[in-house]
């Protein structure tokens, strides 16, 4: 049972019935684009902020996290107190930051953390090289950065565009009206204006990261894609499935089965706003950094000469319905990914008719996508590598 409301200021409601567990699980996705690497470091810092609210002290877990397009408030609290849990997801709509000096702090040290894990620093080289200046390729704000902010004045739009996401064991209708009493109030802010459109990402563009003495080599590659509207999605969806979409995919059979190169590797979709790449990541052994390479491009190729077979295609679509039902059927899991949709502005019912879409898929529209989207030449990215090993780089 499902309510999918706009309410008069324009925030949408989507009230799902799920669940056995008197507990609501929230989601609020907030456009709030960001233009430049100050704004964004104010979103980040009033998401810090926001996630000290009040509704702590109801025993409700918030958090709110920002990105250079939108802040996300996650929230989930007993039932029998719903209309707390929803004023305190207005509250974050609305927020007015408070404690910014206990925030900052806060924030700084789990930002120390995360810039010491070595693949976030691979991750920023990545969105640069195939994003240029875009602000999706901002790097986290650094601590002069969050010093030089009295108060963050970069605040969402307000709730024209707006998502809010509520699973609970409750009658739909009632998840909304609760929602409806708490976000009467909230109107327009100033308009801010979209992020531009991501530029192309070129192809065959394989940039070398030296990495001099490391034991190990990182491989992160994206292609072109569709997004989950378009209607190609689920036939690529399972090409992608019978490439590296699992452990009996043909990129693990070839890589860690047969070769034993990698100690990891798969493929999966980098969704944005508007644009959906095909990724493929794969870690392997310095000395085998050129054979995994070159073997992962030659299954892209196979994917081409040796399309996938009836049986390959019957088993990703078993695979992907049955792991589906399983990932998505906890609450918390399927409203982040309901929000997650409404984050890359797609609409989150898809998901709810996602098995139907996969059902109806041809063998025929797979060998299709298979054919014309893992072309390996139509794959950039990075290779971290010690610089040996990166020695004519194709």
């Amino acid at each position: 049972m499902t309510a999918d409301r706009t309410l008069a200021n324009g925030l949408r409601v989507l009230a799902i019935k799920h669940g056995r567990a008197p507990v609501a699980e929230a989601r609020l996705i907030l456009p709030a684009p960001c233009r430049t690497r100050e704004t964004l470091a104010e979103s980040v810092l009033l998401a810090a902020c926001l996630s000290r609210g009040r509704v702590a002290e109801h025993g409700m877990e918030l958090d709110v996290a920002a990105d250079v397009h939108q802040l996300t408030a996650t929230l989930s609290g007993p039932l029998d107190d719903l209309d707390t849990l929803v004023r305190g997801l207005a509250d974050v709509a609305r927020g007015v930051p408070a404690e910014v000096d206990a925030a900052r702090g806060q924030l700084v040290a789990r930002l120390a953390l995360l810039r010491a894990n070595p693949d976030l620093a691979m991750r920023a080289e990545l969105a640069r090289h195939l994003f240029g200046g875009h602000p999706v390729a901002f790097p986290m704000p650094g601590d002069d950065e969050l010093a030089a902010i009295a108060e963050p004045r970069h605040r969402p739009a307000g709730p024209r565009g707006a998502v809010l996401v509520i699973l609970a064991p409750d009658d739909p209708d009632r998840l909304a009206d609760a929602c409806e009493r708490a976000f009467e109030g909230w109107q327009d802010a100033s308009p801010l204006p979209p992020l531009p459109p991501l530029p192309g990402i070129g192809r065959g563009r394989l940039l070398p990261l030296p990495t001099p003495g490391a034991p190990q080599s990182r491989i992160r590659l994206r292609a072109p894609g569709v997004t989950v509207a378009d209607e190609r999605y689920p036939a690529l969806f399972l090409a992608r499935d019978i490439l590296g979409g699992s452990l009996s995919s043909r990129l693990s059979r070839s890589l860690r089965e047969d070769k034993g190169y990698v100690y990891g590797v798969t493929a999966f979709f980098d969704h944005h706003p508007g644009a959906g790449f095909l990724s493929i990541e794969a870690d392997t052994a310095t000395a085998t950094t050129r054979p995994a390479l070159d073997v992962l491009f030659a299954e892209l190729d196979r994917m081409r000469t040796h399309p996938p077979t009836a049986d390959e295609i019957e088993a990703a679509r078993a695979y992907a319905l049955g792991s589906a039902a399983v990932r998505l059927a906890p609450a918390v899991k399927l409203a982040g990914a309901l929000a997650g949709l409404a984050a890359k502005a797609v609409d989150p019912l898809l998901l709810l008719g996602f098995p139907r879409r996969l059902a109806a898929v041809t063998p025929e529209s797979v060998v299709e996508a298979a054919g014309r989207f893992f072309a390996p030449g139509s794959f950039s990215g990075v290779v971290a590598a010690d610089p040996g090993e990166l020695t004519g780089l194709r």
